[in-house]
């Protein structure tokens, strides 16, 4: 056990020098990591419909399949984000990857639709990749370099996201489903590696302990909430199981928010919600995640759908992922750009702009979505609301906690995202499934609500980032100080 003891020393003295003397290079792990949480949360968006034949599921079964890295995600980011506070960033951010890793291989061995939800939603564990990200560079990076560091962590999820559409299709088709999996599994263990060797650790800790309790009732109650959304067309919105399920959604909740309020050191620490500038940024995140990624889910349903539909587009999974990809190329790009932008015009300018491109490319895809270039063009406006966005909201919440919460104020953002993800791709699944059939197919009308409400919420979105900050005063203050609310 010494000998052991004093190798993993040696190798953590090792892992701290090359930290401290090449944090370009510990950024690029960093980047590689939000790269392996994009590719994660859109490399099965493309093949949804082949891993339905591959898993014998349903419509509600692939749904569920499609958002359970989202409800686990939801408790795990601030949970883990919390334990990063109190033992170490970089220690729970191996954590995190060995989730991604374990969740891909039940995914890839199983032909089970239970089963392959499970691995889904092991990997949404590993989604704490995301805030431990963030905080780790908010913690070790150079204060004047963390909003370019911000943009190009939120580039590389985004860019991750078009690498994640193109190698779903070109692994699907060339080799099988399971090929899929078999890929991110190889690519969490060779980030295991390379994190490891190369990202240091964080020299904070706070006190205290994690809040298990509350993120057993956030899982809990968001998971009531999504299967409520979910079985409402087939079991009855006025049934007394869908009654019951929001009533008791809605009794964790509470449960939640009563147990935050109380503990010391709680999973989401809920004043970061009350508190402006957090509290904007939140809702802000929250709107987001319902309304933007909505594309991505409903997108491939109809480019996959045979041409005796009336409107689908009879495309391969590898056509789906390069329909997709502008999407992401594009999100990446302005997430780089708004690193650089976020300073002089404000978060409240950059995420109003993404907002308002985010409505436009919806009503465009209400209107025409019968053609490859209505949907390129109608994804590829989302993606700039993706990289601008996010870049904006990050910057506020990281630029306002100090060292010892980063970890946790990261998850709480990560997290209420994920939820409005979670929330906004059930939803989506339920107003197709309402509109109902026109022969064998999902009728074109619940495509065009799905859109016209993902319009709804990026207008939502406009709306609340008055509330955001503006531009700095003085845009050559030093990097750590706050935005004006003006």
């Amino acid at each position: 056990m010494q000998a052991g003891d004093g190798l993993m020393s040696t190798f953590e003295r090792v892992a701290w020098r090359r930290g401290q003397g090449a944090p370009i290079a510990s950024l690029a792990v960093l980047s590689l990591g939000a790269l392996d949480f994009g590719l994660e949360a859109s490399i099965v968006l493309p093949a949804l419909p082949v891993l339905a034949r591959h898993y014998h599921a349903s419509l509600v079964g692939i749904g569920w399949f499609a958002v359970a890295f989202q409800v686990i995600a939801v408790a795990a980011v601030p949970l883990l984000g919390r334990l990063g506070d109190v033992v170490g960033k970089r220690h729970v951010l191996l954590w995190a990857l060995m989730a991604f890793a374990a969740g891909s291989l039940v995914c890839a061995i199983t032909h089970s639709i239970g089963l392959a939800i499970a691995g889904r939603a092991i990997q949404g564990f590993g989604a704490a990749v995301a805030p431990l990200g963030l905080a780790l560079a908010r913690d070790t990076l150079p204060q004047a370099r963390l909003p370019r560091a911000i943009g190009v962590l939120v580039g590389a999820a985004t860019f991750g996201g078009a690498v994640g559409f193109l190698l779903s299709g070109l692994l699907v088709d060339q080799f099988s489903s399971a090929a899929l999996f078999w890929f991110l599994f190889a690519f969490a263990v060779l980030l295991l590696a390379l994190t490891f060797a190369w990202v240091q650790e964080s020299p904070e800790r706070a006190a205290g302990y994690v809040d298990l309790a509350g993120a057993l009732l956030a899982s809990a109650g968001l998971g009531a909430l999504l299967l409520a959304i979910s079985q409402g067309n087939d079991w009855g919105w006025a049934s007394g199981r869908i009654i019951g399920l929001f009533i008791a959604a809605a009794v964790l909740l509470a449960l939640f928010a009563a147990v935050e309020a109380r503990v010391s050191k709680p999973l989401l620490d809920l004043s970061l919600l009350a508190r402006r500038p957090n509290g904007a940024a939140d809702l802000c995140a929250l709107l987001f995640g319902f309304a933007f990624f909505l594309s991505v889910y409903v997108v491939p349903q109809i480019a996959a759908r045979p041409k005796a539909s009336g409107y689908g587009l009879a495309l391969s999974t590898t056509k789906i992922g390069l329909l997709l990809t502008p999407a992401c190329i594009v999100g990446a790009g302005a997430g780089w750009a708004a690193g650089r932008l976020v300073d002089r015009v404000g978060p409240r300018a950059l995420v109003s702009v993404g907002s308002a491109v985010g409505v436009a490319a919806y009503l465009s895809l209400a209107l025409e979505h019968g053609s490859a270039a209505a949907l390129a063009a109608g994804t590829a406006g989302t993606g700039v609301s993706w990289g601008v966005i996010l870049t904006g909201v990050y910057a506020v919440v990281m630029r306002n906690v100090g060292a010892h919460t980063s970890g946790v104020a990261a998850g709480v953002i990560v997290a209420t995202r994920i939820t409005g993800t979670a929330v906004g791709a059930q939803a989506t699944f339920a107003v197709i499934a309402a509109a109902g059939v026109v022969g064998s197919f999902p009728a074109e009308a619940g495509f065009t609500r799905a859109f016209v409400m993902a319009a709804t919420g990026a207008g939502a979105t406009l709306v609340a980032a008055a509330f955001l900050p503006g531009r700095r005063r003085n845009a050559s203050t030093p990097a750590t100080a706050h935005f004006a609310a003006r």
